[in-house]
This record gives structure tokens, sequence and C-alpha cells, in this order.
């Protein structure tokens, strides 16, 4: 079988997200990492350099890239990846793009006119924390009615590096323009799709949402000049919503330190937990029209069938499964619109303290 060529474009500036798509891509026998791309001159080199990447192209300009590859995972910041997935598409180059789909929802749209106009190729948005393994076995679960009609839901998700005042400097996912909003996009993204999916078959869509955000470190160190610079986007944002069918929940998404990632679904069978293991899950059933009566929740394993090597490694499998066979992915451009239309909306209700009611 012939394999997959792949590129990937931005290297980032700091963490990066490329580094677990590159591990990804290496542990993949149908495919072939063979092009960077970053627009910093002398970064790219630098940075392959760092990641022991060898028999690897560092081009010089996307278009080199492009014409030499069958697909590209798209890593930059949020304000490049309408340009750079229509560019590709228009190539025709396969697109994985990073989430969120887009800075802005018009760019998000004209991405999702690209792809229909290109069925051909795959387009697929980074929506990784569904592929985790005990939230697909919690998904089946609950398909399976065993939770019956679903209460509500709490979940929480961010990170703790960007709590460094002094040591992190200003970077673009810090400012408006790059990249949107902040811990919103970065993590309520994720948090929002993971819900939709486990929840909507049943459910139904997500009907209301109330947002609150704030900058709780409002200036940051300039990178590429001296003095201190504005923070134009949220810190940490928390938000509930309101399911068709009744079920309500709370989100809390922060770049300034949470334990991990955790999400925790009540229905009228019982409770399914989350807790930062990806292998396990915390269980707790009862009967629909009973009480809890007092039983223990138990810590199961996830089966077997539910299992991957991470979350990322599941994302560019499928990515690569779909090119060679023919297919798309639920995480198309289209989904990605879909949940970038909801984070305009809870970016709507913070800015003006209303509930947004959606059609």
């Amino acid at each position: 079988m012939k394999k997959v060529k792949v590129g990937i474009v931005g290297t980032g500036y700091t963490i990066g997200i490329a580094k677990q798509h590159v591990k990804a891509y290496n542990a993949n026998e149908k495919c072939e990492l063979v092009a960077l791309f970053d627009k910093v001159e002398g970064r790219a080199q630098e940075w392959a350099k760092k990641q022991e990447l060898k028999n690897i192209t560092i081009c010089k300009t996307y278009e080199e890239m492009l014409d030499m590859v069958d697909a590209v995972s798209i890593c930059t910041s949020n304000d490049a990846h309408g340009e750079l997935s229509i560019k590709a598409l228009e190539s025709g180059v396969h697109v994985l793009c990073e989430k969120p789909m887009s800075s802005e929802i018009n760019y998000a749209r004209e991405m999702v006119e690209c792809a229909k106009n290109h069925p051909e190729l795959v387009n697929m948005i980074g929506f990784c924390y569904r592929g985790i393994p005990a939230i697909k076995y919690m998904k089946s679960i609950i398909d399976q009615g065993k939770l019956g009609k679903i209460y509500g839901f709490r979940q929480c998700l961010g990170g703790g590096r960007i709590a460094n005042k002094t040591g992190v400097m200003l970077e673009w996912r810090m400012q408006k323009k790059y990249s949107g909003t902040g811990a919103l996009a970065d993590f309520g993204s994720h948090m929002i799709d993971i819900v939709d999916y486990l929840l909507k078959d049943t459910e139904g869509p997500v009907k209301e949402l109330t947002a609150i955000s704030t900058i709780s470190i409002p200036e940051r160190k300039k990178i590429d000049e001296e003095g201190m610079g504005a923070v134009t986007n949220d810190d940490t944002t928390i938000f509930t919503a309101k399911l068709n069918n009744g079920a309500v929940g709370t989100f809390y998404s922060s770049r300034l330190g949470t334990r991990g990632h955790s999400l925790e679904i009540i229905g009228e069978g019982g409770m399914l937990v989350y807790e930062h293991e990806d292998n396990e899950l915390i269980v707790n059933l009862k009967e629909k029209d009973g009480g809890y009566n007092g039983q223990k929740e138990e810590v199961v394993a996830v089966p077997d069938e539910f299992l991957e090597e991470s979350k990322f490694h599941e994302e560019i499998n499928e990515f690569i499964d779909n090119i060679i066979y023919n297919k798309q992915s639920e995480r198309d451009f289209a989904r990605g619109l879909y949940i970038q239309e909801l984070l305009e909306a809870l970016k709507e209700s913070a800015d003006n303290k209303k509930t947004v009611i959606l059609d």
C-alpha cells in the first residue's frame, strides 16, 4: 500500500500542538511525515532538530509543501486556519485543522463552502478529546439507555502553564486578533464538542447558553519587543448550557490552573464520571425509578475495544484511514462550524451579560 505523505504547518513558538501530531503520524504505518513549514524563518528547522526528525523537508513556503504532500495538519494560530485550509483543499490536499476552527465565524463558513466544493478530499477538525477511551465508553453506556433520561452534567478542562505571570510572555493565544477568545476557544471548544457528541442523540441540541468571562492577568511581557502588552481575551470562562430535552450543565474552562479534565453525567439511571484517568470510568448505576440506596460507586476499567494509544493517535489514525478508504469524519468542517457558532453565542452572552436562546 502506498503511504500517505503528510506535512505539518506551524511548529509553535512555545508548547505547540504539532509535537503530538508528529508522535501520532510516526506511529502510523500507513503514512509518512515528509515536510514541515513555519512562517517564521528558521523555526521549523530548529524545531525539527529538537524533535530529532530525520528525512524530512523543511519547506521555505507553504506552496512548496502543498506540492509534495497528500495531506496536511494545520497547527498554527487560529486566525490562519481558514486561509491555510482553503489553500490546501484548492491544491488537492486533505486537511486536518486544529481546533477551534477559526478566530472568526466568517472564515469558518468559507472553509465549509470550500470543503463542499471538494467532496473527494477529507476535511477534519481536531476534536481529539472525544477519542479518550473513557469518553467513548461513556458514549456506549449512554446510547445503550442505561442512564435513561439525562438530568445534568458538569465538566472542567484547562491547564496551568499560563498561570506563570513572569515566565510566560504575551503569546498569540492571549491576543484576540490571533486567537479569538482565549480559554473559551482553547478548552471550551473541546468541552462543547464532547457534551454534544455524548448527549445530542438522546437529549437533543443545545438550546440555551450563558457565560461569564474574566481576564485575571491583564498584561504580559511582549515577545519581540520591550515592555508589556495587554491580554485581550479570557483567562477563564464559566458557562452553562440547557439541552433541548431539559438537561442542564456547567463548564469551567481556565488556562490559569485546573486539576485536569473531568466530566460527570447524571441521569435517572445513575451517574458516570470521568476524572483524569483515560482508561477508567467511575460508575454508579441505580434503578431508574429508585434511589441510590447507599451503594458505592465503582471504578471500572475501560474495555479493550475502546482503548487507544492516546487521543491524538485516535484522531490521526482516523484521518489517515479516511484518506485511504475515501470516507469523511463526523469531525468535519461542518461540525467545526457548528461548534464555532456555539462559541460565538457564548461570547455574545459574556459580552452582553445575558442568556442566548438558540433557534
